[in-house]
């Protein structure tokens, strides 16, 4: 089979395998939190890999707007995000305050505000993790100050061209591993700071970024053409993600290695969105896996009380509770996403920006495997 090439892939509007990436970065993260680790793809590199999916995904849809409209519409982006995010966030935010007053948890009280307005990551970084059930959403701290920033940067940026975007990531990248490396090494501000911080974290968003505009540039297509030319290629790229990760020295691991690790994560995900059209890779783009990819958002959302919900079944053996708690993980997160999140996901095609002569009514846009 021959398969075709990411330049051909990348022109459709649904890119396969991207569901399926979103499925193993979020188990991976599950099942750490499960007390399971997984050999190749740790909790560590699912949330590299959300970061590096998010920056290539948005800037894509950034790229493919300018290039329709000459101009990015930064109202309607905010409300696309808002939509997509807010209600299901918000719910989980509500639901666990309520419930951990409810049980005298007091942790809960100081990540209040912090939960309400996206600064779990530096609470997280400045504090250390509390037993709240807010404490993991730090990582959707980090996307929501991409989301506030990004935009506006992209569109100043654009007006002095696209090779000083490129320029612009790939050195913000280096600055940000170089600055990391400051924190945890010479000013030893601790792993918490160089784990949680946007400061310290925006690396890995903007290789995503960066991998979105070198994808118009024929030779790095070329070399990724190369490197995904066979089925046995992302097990070594996945073999790599585990010797980085096993590493011991941990001014690597909070230095250069959360880099590098986002460096291989895009050329993985680049990989598994050509090699998924095979037969090796074809079961990423299975309706189950492609439905769990959907739903990742509101199971990363929901995975804790997921998980401690099968905990507490300690009359079972331990590997029929873990079972339990990603099938409750996920169970939470299709109540939240066909009872919440479809609703207002239906508003997003309002805000589409359309060609003069397009229909302007309400349009509801299928977007598995493109948005986030």
């Amino acid at each position: 089979m021959v398969l075709p090439g990411l330049e051909t892939i990348l022109q459709s509007k649904k890119l396969p395998g991207l569901d399926g990436f979103r499925m193993i970065a979020v188990m991976a993260v599950v099942l750490a939190h499960s007390g399971i680790g997984t050999l190749f793809f740790s909790s560590r590199h699912g949330v590299a890999g959300f970061f590096v999916l998010s920056g290539f995904l948005i800037t894509w849809l950034l790229l493919k707007e300018h290039e329709k409209h000459g101009e990015i519409s930064l109202k309607n982006f905010y409300i696309r995000r808002s939509l997509r995010i807010f209600p299901a966030y918000y719910a989980f935010i509500a639901v666990s305050i309520s419930w951990d007053l409810y049980r005298g948890n007091d942790d809960i009280r100081e990540v209040i505000f912090p939960g309400l307005f996206y600064l779990i990551n530096y609470h997280n970084a400045l504090e250390g993790h509390s037993s709240s059930s807010l404490a993991h959403l730090w990582s959707l701290a980090i996307e929501e100050q991409f989301y506030l920033i990004w935009p506006a940067v992209f569109l100043l940026l654009m007006k002095r061209g696209k090779n000083t975007v490129l320029t612009f990531l790939l050195c913000a990248s280096l600055i940000v591993m170089i600055w990391r490396s400051i924190t945890y090494s010479v000013l030893d501000w601790g792993s918490s700071y160089a784990y949680n911080a946007f400061d310290t974290r925006f690396d890995n968003l903007a290789i995503g970024c960066a991998l979105a505009f070198l994808m118009e540039r024929q030779r790095a297509v070329g070399l990724l053409n190369a490197v995904s030319s066979q089925f046995w290629m992302p097990i070594v790229t996945f073999v790599l993600l585990f010797l980085s990760r096993q590493l011991s020295d941990t001014h690597y691991a909070y230095g250069p290695g959360f880099t590098i690790d986002a460096l291989l994560l895009a050329v993985l995900l680049m990989q598994l969105v050509r090699l998924s059209a095979g037969r090796f890779w074809g079961w990423l783009n299975h309706p189950y896996v492609v439905y769990l990819g959907v739903i990742s958002y509101p199971i990363y959302l929901w995975h804790m009380w997921g998980v401690q919900a099968g905990q507490k079944l300690n009359f079972l053996p331990e590997s029929v509770q873990l079972m339990a708690g990603v099938v409750i993980s996920c169970c939470l997160a299709a109540g939240s996403y066909h009872l919440l999140e479809k609703r207002f996901l239906a508003l997003k095609g309002r805000y589409e920006r359309r060609r003069e002569g397009e229909a302007t009514g309400p349009t509801v846009t299928k977007t598995i495997g493109v948005v986030k």
